[in-house]
């Protein structure tokens, strides 16, 4: 498959936060953005990365360009990714360490559920979509194998695998009860608590990313930047390859893991606009 051209030009939009309880101490925070007139819109669900959050860097400025597109678009923050209003560093430390990757499938589903039950009333329920960058295009793949409901997949930067980690650093864990969080080499205050490593342990077989993929019914769309360090290129390879002719690989080149966006965002690199035309086209043609 080859990805339609670019979207239309853009359009007004409406942009409106919200929150939806998850059971318990969860509740998943997001904004919903859609064209000011018209609808209901076809709806992307969009999953943001390991230590990221819906207002770091580029992705308001990915919600409101689908929204310039003809789409509705959710940004949100997964329950347990340590971030509470104002959005501006991580103040919940504890409830981050027990962020499994259960939790965060549970999150989109729930998600899920509310769209498709007409929470959103600009989003069209029966036209849903689902994209999530790096660990969270890896989520956004499993969530889609899952559940018919999402009719169309997009992968930035994304993840083959959710078990990153060596045998020496999971005797620690056990050890220890806990494993610092490095960030492009640092140490920070961040930890992996013992749950995300029993949950990674006991869910090895349901994790499984490219089992996944092989298992999607829907297209599945995949953009990397080529020079992306923190993700090899071989990753997404490999999910094109299980996901078979359903599936589109587009590598764009001299870009890296974020396609060359940065926190705070100012401006919006070529490599980025490239990879939400590709997206908002693909969203706009399967959904």
């Amino acid at each position: 498959m080859v990805p339609p051209a670019s979207p239309p030009a853009s359009q007004a939009i409406t942009e409106t936060p919200f929150v939806i309880p998850c059971g318990g101490e969860s509740v998943v925070r997001g904004d919903l953005r859609h064209p000011r007139e018209g609808g209901p819109f076809p709806l992307v669900i969009v999953c943001h990365g390991f230590t990221a959050h819906k207002d770091w860097g580029p992705f308001p400025h990915i919600g409101r360009a689908l929204a310039e597109a003809g789409l509705a678009s959710i940004v949100f923050n997964f329950s347990h990714n340590g971030m509470a209003p104002p959005f501006r560093r991580f103040t919940e430390i504890e409830k981050f360490s027990r962020n499994t990757i259960g939790r965060e499938i549970a999150d989109v589903r729930a998600l899920l559920d509310a769209a498709a039950g007409g929470m959103f009333a600009r989003a069209d329920g029966g036209r849903i979509g689902i994209m999530g960058h790096s660990r969270g295009g890896g989520v956004a793949i499993i969530a889609a194998a899952g559940d018919p409901r999402f009719r169309a997949v997009a992968g930035w930067g994304t993840v083959a695998t959710f078990q990153r980690f060596t045998a020496r650093q999971k005797e620690a864990w056990e050890r220890d009860g806990f494993l610092p969080v490095t960030v492009r080499g640092k140490t920070t205050r961040l930890t992996y608590g013992i749950d995300v490593l029993r949950d990674l342990l006991a869910n090895a077989a349901a994790y499984d990313i490219r089992a996944a993929a092989s298992r999607l019914r829907v297209p599945l769309l995949l953009v990397h930047g080529e020079a992306d360090v923190s993700v090899n290129l071989d990753e997404p390879r490999s999910l094109e390859s299980a996901a078979g002719s359903g599936a589109t690989l587009v590598v764009i080149p001299g870009t890296g893991h974020a396609f060359g966006a940065v926190h705070p965002f100012r401006t919006s690199p070529a490599a980025l606009e490239r990879a939400i035309a590709l997206s908002a086209g693909w969203f706009g043609k399967y959904l």
